[in-house]
């Protein structure tokens, strides 16, 4: 999994004197201070807030102790001005015990064994101007969601299930429902059978309805049909935004089809331009992007109680996964494989017994 953090309006501010900060969108801020002198914090993040003194609720995810993480840094600088994090754990009195920071795009750090919360600071270097969009923190492996999955375009994520035995001529495809707090693949709401699985995910706002990538994304699609020898492909959208990437590279697709929920979105520019502006200043949405539904090639998931009818409200709501369980699978599981390989077998005896009584 892999956090998503923003400069909101929650966010804690320590230079403001003689500073502009314009939120021009929720990945997009605008900073300007010509008289703040170096190496000081400009805003900060904070895992532990005590709502009742603070009135904010805590900004930053829990980590697991003795845990490597990486943290991606999104920042355009000015000529003359850069901006830098810092990451600070203390223990329960308050007491520093371990930072760390650099000047590069990605930042390494282990999790202290006895931390109880951290920041993360955000601090100048020079003066000037510069516009945050967004850092992203997540364990650190050789992938990035997962550890064998790869990053293709634009903060887009995929990886390839491929079973150790393959017979289904279809691929599937899953397209990941955006979330404001995070980026996951929803995998653990998938059976693994004898059928090769793909999934997309984005961390761009809405995922950029994944139209961003389009041309990344249709040659990855090829690449994995090869690869799992599929002649078909099958697209699965479970939300609005996932349920659109699904119709919409299904008519990019000879013979394929979608499995979409039924609140899918139809006109991306219809949708934004009933949301919040703060959301919408980095997303450009063209025009001919709005879609029909087809009635041939198209199935709809029932809808499922959201997890998020259950969930503190104060909490991220989570998007629609439980939908996934109404998904219909072809091919067996392992599970499967070994209940049939046992009956046939008993099956087999039995025969052979019945032969020896009645072959005399």
């Amino acid at each position: 999994m892999q956090y998503h953090i923003y400069w909101t309006a929650q966010t804690q501010l320590l230079e403001l004197q003689g500073a502009t900060v314009n939120f021009q969108g929720i990945d997009h801020v605008y900073y300007e201070n010509n008289f703040l002198p170096s190496g000081r914090p400009i805003a900060i993040w904070h895992s532990q807030h005590v709502f009742s003194t603070a009135h904010r609720i805590s900004d930053l995810p829990p980590l697991m102790r003795h845990t490597e993480y990486e943290i991606e840094r999104h920042l355009e600088s000015g000529s003359h001005i850069f901006a830098y994090l810092v990451i600070a754990f203390y223990d329960d009195n308050g007491q520093e015990l371990a930072n760390f920071s650099q000047n590069s795009d990605t930042v390494t750090f282990t999790v202290p064994e006895d931390y109880n919360y951290y920041t993360i600071s955000l601090v100048s270097a020079g003066t000037g101007s510069f516009v945050f969009h967004d850092f992203l923190l997540r364990p650190k492996q050789q992938g990035y969601l997962r550890a064998n999955d790869q990053l293709i375009g634009n903060q887009l994520y995929t990886q390839l299930a491929l079973p150790d035995t393959i017979t289904s001529k279809t691929l599937r495809v899953i397209f990941t429902e955006p979330e404001f707090s995070n980026t996951d693949y929803p995998d653990q709401w998938i059976k693994t059978t004898q059928q090769a699985v793909m999934y997309l995910a984005s961390s761009l706002p809405f995922a950029g309805f994944f139209r961003e990538n389009q041309s990344v994304i249709i040659n990855q699609i090829n690449d994995n049909r090869k690869k799992a020898n599929a002649r078909h492909v099958e697209f699965v959208g479970y939300g609005p935004i996932s349920s659109y990437a699904a119709l919409y590279y299904q008519q990019q697709f000879k013979r394929s089809r979608a499995i979409i929920s039924r609140d899918v979105i139809l006109d991306p520019q219809k949708f934004l331009s009933q949301q919040d502006a703060d959301w919408t200043h980095r997303i450009q949405i063209n025009d001919d992007w709005a879609i029909e539904q087809p009635e041939d090639y198209i199935t709809e998931l029932p809808d499922a109680k959201n997890i998020a009818d259950t969930t503190p409200a104060l909490l991220i709501a989570r998007p629609h996964w439980q939908r996934l369980t109404y998904l219909t699978y072809a091919t067996p599981t392992p599970e499967e494989v070994r209940q049939q390989q046992e009956q046939a077998l008993a099956t087999g005896k039995k025969d052979n017994l019945i032969g020896k009584l009645f072959g005399k």
